[in-house]
C-alpha cells in the first residue's frame, strides 16, 4: 500500500461534506465501460435512521461521482461515473451505510439499440456524429482522430447501441477506443511522463508472453471485376519493436506451418485493397496480443496512457489497456494494471471480421437507375421510420450473363425482400419482390390459375392454366391470344408488318378468308404461281384491269364462257384458229366486218 495519505478524493453531486468510504474499486478497460464500487458512510451519526437511509437511496441514485487520484509528485488522474446501484448495509439490525456501485458516463452511449446507415463518410465524421448524441462534455472533438482515413462507402449501424457500434468500428479498423475517465477517445493514445521504478513505485511486476499463430489468409470476391481476390501474411510486417514481441514473431514456426494457400473466406472485402488492409490489421492485432506486462503501481495510471517501466537497466515503453484503482480505506491508493508495448500498430482487440448481424427484411425501392448498369437498386430500409438509405444493392435474377440473362428490375416505390451475405449487414442483396396490403397484383384466382408478367406501362403476358391459354397485350391494344384450344387471335388497332428475309410459307388446313376494307396491293419481283384444286371465283364491283408487259397465255381444258354488256378487243394482229371444228359467230342482228384493205378467204 502507499505510504502517502490523501491520494484519493471523491465528490458526489448533491453531497457537500467529505465522502467517507472504504473498499473502493474502480475498474477500467479499453473498449468497455468502467465500473466502480465502494462502501459509503454518508453520515457521521452512530445510529442511522432507516427513514434517512431510504431518503439517501432516493436522493443519490443517478448522481455523478468524480474520483481524483494523485501522487505527491504531482501526477493526477480523474475519472467520472454515475451511481446506478445503491444497496443498504445492515449491521446487527441497524442501517450502517450504503454499498455504492456505478458505471462510467460511456453508458450514455449504451442506452438503446439503433439502426441507420452512414454513406460516403470517413471514420472521424461517423464517430463525431455518434458521440455528439451524448452529453455536451462527453468528448473533445479534437481528440477524435482515427488513423484510418478513407471514406467508407456504406456503413450500417444495425440494432446496435452507439457504444456497441463504435466498439465494432474500433475492432474492424484497428482503432483505439476508450474512456480516459472523463471523456471518450477514438483513434489516439495519450503520452505521459510517468515512469515506474520496479521495486519502488512498482511491485509485483510480471511479463507474460503468448506464442500463438499470427497467420492470416483471406479470400473473397470482387463483383465489380468479377474476380477472386486473395491476400495472406505469415505475421505482421509493421509490429512492435519490443524484444519479447519480436521473439514471439521469430518463434512462429514452432506453432504454425508456413503454408498460406488455403485460407478463410470473407464477405467483408469488396476489393483487393480492402482485403490487403484486413490481413495487415489482423496480423498487427495478433502481434499486440504477444506480450502483456502487469503489476501494481503506487502512481495513478490511466487507460490509453503511455508510460515507462524501469527494470534495473531495462526500460519498457508501455500502453495501459486495463487499470484497477484500489483504496481499501480513506486516503491510501494502489493501481493494478495490464499493459502492452506502446509501439504496437493495432489494438489487442482488433477483429477485422467484426460486423453487425442482420436478418432478412423488407425494404422499399428508392432508385433503380444504376450508374454502372449492373441492374442494382437502392432501397430505403424500414429502420426508424423508413428513412434509411442503402448503397447500390445487387439483385438476384434467374439467369444473368454478359449480354444475356433475365433482366427484371423492380420499380421505385415497390417492396423488395433483402437478404445479407453471411448475415452481414454490410453486404445486402435483393432476394425478390413482395406484394403488400396497398399493392396487390389483381390477378389472384381461387385456383391459382394465372401466371402473369405485367410491366409498368401496361404491357402484359398472362398464362392461364385453367384455359391453357396465353394472352399478350400492350397499352395500344395490340393483342395476341392463344386460347388453349388450337386457336390464335392476333389484333392490331393500326398496322401489322411481316418481313421475311427469305421465304414466307403459309399453310391453311381448311378455309382462308381475307377481308380488306380498302385497297390491296401485291408487288411480286418475279413469278406468281397460283394453283387451285377446284373452282376460282372472282367478283369485282368496279373495273377489272390486267396490264401485261409480255405475253398473256390461257390454257383451258374445258369450256370458256365470257359474258359482258359490251366487249371490245383491240390488237395489232388477231388470229382465230379452230383446230377441230368450225368457228361460229352469232348475232341477234348484223355481223359487220370492216377491213382497212380487201378481205380474202384462205
Amino acid at each position: 500500500m502507499s505510504r502517502f495519505a490523501e491520494q484519493v478524493h471523491l465528490d458526489i453531486s448533491g453531497f457537500t461534506p467529505s465522502v467517507i468510504y472504504y473498499d473502493l474499486k474502480l475498474e477500467q478497460k479499453m473498449a468497455d465501460h468502467h465500473h466502480f464500487s465502494f462502501v459509503w458512510q454518508y453520515t457521521n451519526t452512530a445510529i442511522i435512521d432507516p427513514n434517512a437511509q431510504a431518503q439517501a437511496i432516493r436522493d443519490y441514485l443517478g448522481r455523478d461521482v468524480i474520483f481524483t487520484f494523485k501522487s505527491l509528485t504531482g501526477i493526477q488522474l480523474m475519472a467520472k461515473g454515475v451511481i446506478n446501484s445503491l444497496e443498504s448495509i445492515d449491521l446487527h439490525g441497524s442501517p450502517a451505510g450504503l454499498h455504492v456501485k456505478g458505471i462510467s458516463h460511456s453508458i450514455f452511449l449504451d442506452d438503446m439499440n439503433r439502426s441507420r446507415t452512414f454513406m460516403e463518410q470517413d471514420l472521424e465524421t461517423i464517430v463525431k456524429t455518434v458521440l455528439a448524441e451524448g452529453p455536451g462534455d462527453f468528448y473533445n472533438r479534437e481528440a477524435i482522430v482515427p488513423t484510418y482515413e478513407p471514406n467508407l462507402a456504406y456503413m450500417p449501424q444495425y440494432n446496435e447501441t452507439n457504444f456497441g457500434f463504435l466498439k465494432r468500428l474500433a475492432q474492424r479498423y484497428g482503432q483505439w477506443f476508450y474512456s480516459d475517465g472523463m471523456r471518450m477517445q477514438f483513434g489516439q493514445t495519450k503520452p505521459s511522463k510517468v515512469k515506474l521504478i520496479n521495486g519502488a513505485s512498482l511491485h509485483h511486476f510480471k511479463i507474460q508472453t503468448l506464442l500463438v499463430s499470427h497467420k492470416e489468409s483471406l479470400g473473397g470476391y470482387d463483383y465489380n471485376s468479377a474476380s477472386n481476390i486473395k491476400n495472406a501474411s505469415a505475421k505482421t510486417t509493421t509490429g512492435s519493436g519490443d524484444g519479447f514481441a519480436s521473439a514471439v514473431g521469430y518463434r512462429q514456426g514452432a506453432v504454425a506451418q508456413p503454408d498460406l494457400e488455403v485460407g478463410a473466406y470473407t464477405a467483408q472485402a469488396p476489393d483487393s485493397s480492402t482485403l490487403e488492409e484486413m490481413v495487415k490489421l489482423q496480423t498487427n492485432g495478433k502481434d499486440a496480443n504477444s506480450i502483456f506486462y502487469s503489476g501494481v503501481s503506487y502512481l495513478p495510471l490511466g487507460i490509453g496512457q503511455k508510460f515507462t517501466i524501469q527494470n534495473k537497466t531495462v526500460e519498457h515503453n508501455l500502453l495501459v489497456i486495463e487499470a484497477t484503482h484500489n483504496s481499501e480505506v480513506y486516503g491510501n491508493y494502489s493501481c493494478s494494471f495490464k499493459a502492452i508495448p506502446a509501439d504496437v500498430t493495432a489494438p489487442h482487440y482488433t477483429d477485422v471480421h467484426a460486423y453487425a448481424k442482420s436478418e432478412t427484411q423488407p425494404a422499399k425501392v428508392t432508385d433503380n437507375n444504376d450508374p454502372e448498369g449492373l441492374g442494382r437498386i437502392q432501397v430505403s430500409f424500414y429502420w426508424a421510420g423508413g428513412n434509411i438509405k442503402s448503397d447500390w444493392i445487387r439483385l438476384i435474377q434467374p439467369h444473368a450473363g454478359a449480354g444475356k440473362g433475365f433482366y427484371f428490375v423492380p420499380e421505385v416505390g415497390e417492396e423488395v425482400l433483402i437478404g445479407f451475405e453471411g448475415g452481414n449487414a454490410d453486404r445486402p442483396y435483393v432476394m425478390g419482390t413482395n406484394y403488400n396490403g396497398s399493392e396487390s397484383s389483381g390477378y389472384n384466382t381461387s385456383g391459382n390459375d394465372q401466371k402473369v408478367i405485367h410491366t409498368r406501362s401496361g404491357t402484359k403476358m398472362i398464362f392461364n392454366d385453367a384455359e391453357g391459354s396465353v394472352f399478350i397485350e400492350d397499352p395500344s391494344g395490340n393483342t395476341w391470344k392463344m386460347d388453349g384450344k388450337g386457336n390464335i387471335s392476333v389484333n392490331a388497332p393500326n398496322d401489322i408488318t411481316f418481313t421475311a428475309g427469305k421465304n414466307l410459307n403459309i399453310n391453311v388446313g381448311e378455309n382462308m378468308t381475307t377481308n380488306i376494307a380498302l385497297n390491296k396491293s401485291d408487288t411480286i419481283g418475279m413469278n406468281n404461281t397460283e394453283s387451285i384444286g377446284a373452282m376460282k371465283m372472282t367478283s369485282v364491283t368496279g373495273d377489272f384491269l390486267a396490264n401485261v408487259e409480255g405475253s398473256f397465255f390461257e390454257l383451258i381444258k374445258g369450256n370458256r364462257e365470257s359474258e359482258s354488256k359490251e366487249r371490245k378487243e383491240t390488237a395489232k394482229l388477231v388470229i382465230l384458229d379452230s383446230t377441230e371444228a368450225a368457228i361460229n359467230i352469232k348475232s341477234a342482228k348484223n355481223v359487220n366486218s370492216h377491213s382497212g384493205e380487201k378481205s380474202k378467204n384462205a
